[in-house]
């Protein structure tokens, strides 16, 4: 087997919001969790919460599959990186041609939206890789919504 056979996340529960109405922010109550990984395929689990004492359902994948995901996020960044700089090089390029009044270079509108639309991707999908874990909390009837399951670092 190869890889990490375990995985560290928290189960969180929200305790209730702080702070002002525009400055809000929320408490959350935390547990750490080391699962093991199923060597192949995926588990579900049950964790139980901090607080409420409630199982939260999860499920857990597969170190191969978890490493699948990520390089997968990975390299839908690198791509959509790669996309804005060319769309940005071909608006930067296009944008010092003289054409006559009212005209715009052909595809300088969509290189202009590309260049938009994958400046949002890029950090985005990036962020999505990283944080992908291989535990999914799976969708949770009445008193078990007002969890996360996060990654601990460390």
């Amino acid at each position: 087997m190869k890889g990490p056979r375990t995985v560290k996340v928290a189960v969180r529960h929200r305790a209730g919001d702080t702070g002002r109405p525009r400055t809000r922010s929320a408490a959350w109550a935390t547990r750490d969790v080391r699962l093991v990984r199923p060597a192949v395929g995926r588990d579900r689990v049950e964790l139980e919460c901090p607080v409420c004492v409630v199982a939260v359902l999860a499920e857990v994948r597969d170190h191969g599959r978890t490493r699948r995901v990520r390089a997968a996020w990975r390299a839908v960044s690198l791509l959509s990186l790669a996309a804005f700089a060319a769309a940005l090089a071909y608006a930067v390029h296009e944008s010092g041609r003289a054409l006559p009044a009212g005209q715009s270079p052909p595809l300088f509108p969509v290189s202009v939206a590309v260049a938009c639309v994958t400046l949002v991707v890029t950090p985005a999908a990036w962020l999505i890789g990283r944080g992908h874990l291989g535990v999914t909390l799976l969708d949770a009837p009445g008193p078990r919504r007002g969890h996360r399951i996060v990654p601990v670092r460390g």
